[in-house]
């Protein structure tokens, strides 16, 4: 078993046990895009809860022009509102 497969199977049963696992799960699923989770909760550690809203929102917005998926452009958000509050 790969380990990919093991992580996956793992985050399968997944229960947030606060507030922005919560919000992480929430986006991810928003995004049809549970299948990297792990990554979400990691950004959730990261950023603040309007960070990550605001980035899923964007993402949303801007996928069809850019016809990419709104999970890439959420991390590309992300980073951008890294770099400028550097």
């Amino acid at each position: 078993m790969s380990i990919l497969t093991r992580v996956e199977g793992a985050l399968r049963h997944f229960h947030p046990r606060n507030q922005r696992e919560l919000i992480a799960l929430q986006i991810a699923l928003r995004l049809d895009d549970v299948g990297r989770l792990a990554r979400y909760l990691n950004v959730g550690r990261v950023h603040p809860k309007r960070e990550l809203l605001e980035a899923a929102r964007l993402a949303l917005q801007r996928a069809p022009a850019a016809g990419r998926p709104p999970a890439t452009l959420f991390f590309e958000i992300l980073e951008t509102f890294r770099k400028d509050a550097a």
